[in-house]
Order: structure tokens, then C-alpha cells, then sequence
């Protein structure tokens, strides 16, 4: 996952609006039309569909601003303006990687054959953000699924080294099941790394 991405604005003349790719976007829109018909809607310049994106990703009250005084004088230019940058910011809020080798949550779940299922895997995000990595909600909303999938390996790393088990073991499955006692186990470990503090 690329983190710290370029910004991504839209603008006319001198107002523009800076748009955040984040977990909260990828899953209102989803929820809303559908990831693909989101990508379409953008494809074919359907400027409601734009419109939304854009009201999702920054300031609802500019981006509306600058969209609409933008399609009155100059529909055409407006559209095509705008395709490039809503294209980056979905496939951001999604967290589609710009590496073809890294699978995304939901595109691994289908290989595996289960139903590819984009709602779910951005569900997982955020309970990984919550769940694994502690995050506070609003900062699980706020994070992009990148940014998740990059701490959450962080965070794995750091438990690897904790319990030495090495990089190169591949037959763990972070989704198994963990009994009681290794729970125990993993919190007595991290327990005595930090000093004993409950």
C-alpha cells in the first residue's frame, strides 16, 4: 500500500478543495451506490455521482461550490477535470494498491473462494483499526484501508519478534483461532516486556 499519497484537490480559478481519502468515504459511498457504480458513474461524467464523491471526500459546502460553478460555465471541462482525481481518491478509500502483486482483502477472500465482498472487507478494516491495533473509531473512520493494512503488519511484525517466531514461518493464518492459554501466554509476554504494568 503507497502511503502519504499525493494530494488530491479539485478546483476552480483560485478556490479549491482538498479531498482525504479515508475508511469513512469508501464506506458511506459503498454503502450508498456500490464501488461500481461509483467507478461507472465517474467514467460516464454522472455529475451527482461526482458531486457526492467529492461532498465525501472534503469540505461538503466547497466542494459543492466549486463543482457547481465550475458545470455552469464549463460542463464539458468540468467532467473530464474531474475524473482523474475522484478516480484516485476512490481507488485510495478503497485501498486499492498500486502494486499488481498485493491482493486487496476482498480480492484474496474471492481467490480463496468465498464471494468477493468490498462491504465486508472494508467491515474488516475497521475492525482491525479497532479491534487489533486499538485505534479509537475516529481514527479507524479516518485512516485509509493502506494505512491500516500498514500498521496492522507493523503490529504483527512487533508480535513476531516478541514471541520470536520468524518472518519466513508462512503457515500461520492471522484469522485462526487462539485459545485461551495462548492468549494468557501472549499477554504474560507483554506484560513482562513492559514492566509488569497491567
Amino acid at each position: 500500500m503507497r502511503l502519504a499519497p499525493d494530494s488530491i484537490v479539485i478546483q476552480h480559478g483560485r478556490d479549491a478543495v482538498q479531498l482525504r481519502p479515508s475508511l469513512r468515504a469508501a464506506y458511506r459511498l459503498n454503502r450508498r451506490y456500490g464501488m461500481g457504480k461509483l467507478f461507472h458513474g465517474v467514467n460516464d461524467g454522472n455529475l451527482g455521482i461526482m458531486l457526492d464523491i467529492a461532498m465525501e471526500g472534503g469540505d461538503p459546502i466547497a466542494a459543492r461550490s466549486i463543482i457547481e460553478r465550475n458545470a455552469q460555465t464549463h460542463l464539458g471541462e468540468c467532467v473530464e477535470g474531474l475524473k482523474e482525481p475522484l478516480f484516485a481518491f476512490l481507488a485510495q478509500s478503497v485501498g486499492v494498491d498500486d502494486d499488481p502483486k498485493t491482493d486487496h482483502p476482498a480480492e484474496a477472500r474471492a481467490k480463496a473462494g468465498e464471494p468477493f465482498d468490498l462491504d465486508k472487507a472494508l467491515t474488516d478494516f475497521f475492525e482491525i483499526a479497532t479491534g487489533w491495533l486499538g485505534w479509537s473509531p475516529a481514527d479507524a473512520w479516518a485512516a485509509t484501508p493502506g494505512e491500516i493494512m500498514v500498521a496492522q503488519r507493523g503490529l504483527v511484525a512487533k508480535l513476531r519478534a516478541i514471541n520470536g517466531v520468524s518472518e519466513d514461518k508462512t503457515d500461520s493464518d492471522p484469522r485462526e483461532e487462539v485459545t485461551p492459554h495462548q492468549v494468557k501466554e501472549g499477554l504474560a509476554t507483554l506484560r513482562a516486556l513492559s514492566g509488569g504494568v497491567s
